[in-house]
């Protein structure tokens, strides 16, 4: 275990988080299993009332756990490379960690991702007297119980594997992906061209679609900017890690992009990827918002407003991320005339 205040603050947030989501999983049972909203006896009138204790449980809930993946996100990223012997960035932790740690993120990112559209069912939800989405919500609170799990037991081994892991190298783990990538260059350069065309594709699409969806957000399907962004934000990964970044450290062979979360680069990483969550988890929005306005036409005016909302996040994610990324490398060119990367 990484004895750090951070992880003592992790696991505070994680566990307390974890509690209240039991507790609001149980109630969430009962509605799911026996919600009938067009009867009017004691029976659903209790289901209606763990339905509203559920959803209170459920906010508290999801700030605990929210707030419990950004301290491990920052851990990793800002703070435990400093007890992890050998480690510089999130790469030596996340090395020190084994293949827990990226399944750790993985399993919180899919569980958040989860929960936030619970969120947006619930905040829609509130505009329909007879609850038109609870069991819907209901439902989707308890799919997030595998991932919630999964999260928890890969964080422990993670945190639990640093304390026995033999010292870290942070520049060979990134030297050998150089090295095996040189290895294998026809292939991985079609691979880098095809995610940096395609996420630059991506970004005009969702920001066509944005703003067509500011001006028209009754028109339109939302399923298009979720599919999108499926694609895109691996590829947008993808690139701020070989093309981007470079620009950034100002030298050529170093694929890190854990290093852009150091204050050496003022943090960059958690602005660049914060705006690959925002796209994310507006396109789920969209997504929702626009399956509720077909679905539920008295929930029309409501979900109407929250993709209009939506569309707005998803368009300034989206200008911030190319900001962030485009920048540096345009003003690298007008100062000395070439590229540092060939994306052809």
């Amino acid at each position: 275990m990484i004895w750090h205040p951070l992880t003592w603050a992790f696991w505070s947030a994680a566990f307390t988080g974890l509690l209240i989501y039991g507790l609001a999983a149980l109630r969430s049972v009962n509605v799911f299993l026996d919600w009938q909203p067009n009867r009017t006896d004691s029976r659903q009138l209790l289901r209606e009332r763990d339905a509203e204790v559920a959803a209170l449980l459920a906010r508290g809930a999801l700030a605990c756990l929210a707030s419990a993946a950004l301290l491990g996100l920052i851990g990793i990223a800002v703070a435990w490379h400093r007890v992890v012997p050998g480690a510089m960035c999130g790469t030596g932790v996340l090395q020190a960690m084994g293949s827990y740690g990226s399944r750790a993120l993985i399993f919180w990112g899919l569980a958040l991702v989860i929960l936030y559209a619970w969120w947006v069912l619930e905040r829609l939800n509130r505009f329909d007297p007879m609850g038109g989405l609870t069991w819907q919500a209901a439902r989707i609170w308890l799919t997030a119980a595998p991932f919630l799990l999964a999260a928890f037991i890969y964080s422990w081994l993670a945190l639990m594997q640093v304390e026995s892991t033999p010292p870290v190298s942070c520049c060979a783990a990134v030297y050998d992906q150089v090295l095996e990538e040189t290895s294998a260059a026809a292939v991985t350069g079609r691979l880098l061209a095809a995610s940096f065309w395609g996420h630059l594709a991506g970004s005009v699409s969702l920001l066509i679609l944005a703003v067509r969806r500011i001006h028209l957000p009754e028109h339109g399907s939302g399923i298009l900017p979720a599919a999108i962004m499926i694609l895109w934000a691996p590829a947008a990964s993808i690139c701020i890690k070989h093309f981007w970044s470079v620009y950034y450290y100002q030298v050529l062979s170093h694929p890190c992009p854990w290093c852009l979360f150091l204050s050496d680069y003022y943090g960059a990483g958690f602005l660049i990827f914060g705006c690959i969550a925002v796209v994310v988890l507006s396109s789920i929005s969209l997504w929702t918002a626009d399956r509720v306005r077909s679905r539920h036409p008295i929930l029309s005016k409501p979900a109407v407003k929250r993709i209009h909302h939506s569309a707005w996040q998803l368009l300034a994610a989206i200008i911030l991320f190319t900001t962030l990324t485009a920048g540096p490398a345009l003003v690298w060119r007008l100062r000395t005339g070439v590229w540092m990367t060939n994306p052809f």
